[in-house]
């Protein structure tokens, strides 16, 4: 596996690995965030695989485009238990 693949594979875990909610009434945030990570590495990987409406870019600049998207949606927004204070929002 080279290293750009590797990179690219650390950014999909990135996006879709994120806090657990902590409580049911956190679930519609969490589920919204999740959808929308989830969305920017499947474009970042149809790009690495050459699918024509996702560009035709690297393997190095699809990490970067995915990385770039994932600092606009942070998991927060919701309470989760990976939270400084166990359990308070992020």
């Amino acid at each position: 596996m080279t290293p750009d693949i590797r990179a690219l594979l650390a950014a999909v875990i990135e996006a879709i690995d994120i806090p657990s909610p902590a409580a049911v009434g956190d679930r519609e945030e969490y589920a919204r965030l999740l959808e929308d990570r989830a969305l920017d590495a499947v474009v970042a990987l149809k790009g690495v695989l050459g699918e024509p409406l996702a560009g035709n870019c690297s393997a190095h600049w699809h990490t970067a485009y995915l990385h770039r998207q994932l600092a606009k949606k942070p998991p927060t927004g919701y309470r989760h238990y990976d939270a400084p204070d166990g359990g308070g929002q992020a």
